[in-house]
């Protein structure tokens, strides 16, 4: 059964997405869901949403570089993944560079090191060109390209 969705005033919905930006950073294509979750049409939607950037409760540039440090610092993504996953929620291009340049290389260099100890340290066994592969994927997968982790390997292991 699909549960109907939820009418309130367009007053009400303001008040309750105001809150909801305020508690963490969101960007405009949150917003817009949670709106139309809300039972708002288009217009209100944009009308609000324009409200909310002219008071400063959604800005781009900062939910990016929220995102960017969260993704980096805790679940360890490389540029490749973020890039994507901003790209994915319409992030400007512009923004996404901008805040990408708050991740400097030595910090980048570190956390693939890390990743790459962490997965050998799961995985004693010898690093066989198997077990390199599936290493590379990883990492792959988290978000690092692969001249990066060629380098980061072949200075932390020698086969």
């Amino acid at each position: 059964m699909c549960a109907a969705k939820k009418i309130i005033t367009t007053l009400q919905a303001i008040e309750k997405i105001k809150h909801y930006c305020a508690a963490s950073e969101h960007c405009q294509s949150e917003v817009r869901a949670k709106l139309s979750q809300y039972g708002m049409d288009a217009d209100a939607i944009e009308s609000v949403i324009c409200d909310l950037i002219s008071e400063g409760y959604i800005n781009e540039y900062r939910y990016a570089h929220a995102f960017i440090q969260g993704k980096f610092k805790i679940k360890g993504w490389g540029k490749n993944k973020i890039i994507a996953s901003l790209r994915a929620k319409h992030i400007s291009t512009p923004c996404i560079l901008s805040a990408l340049q708050t991740i400097n290389d030595t910090a980048y260099q570190e956390k693939l090191q890390h990743l790459i100890q962490k997965w050998l340290h799961a995985h004693p066994e010898n690093l066989t060109y198997s077990q390199r592969a599936k290493l590379m994927r990883y990492l792959l997968s988290k978000g690092y390209n692969m001249e990066d982790i060629n380098t980061a390997i072949n200075s932390e292991i020698t086969i």
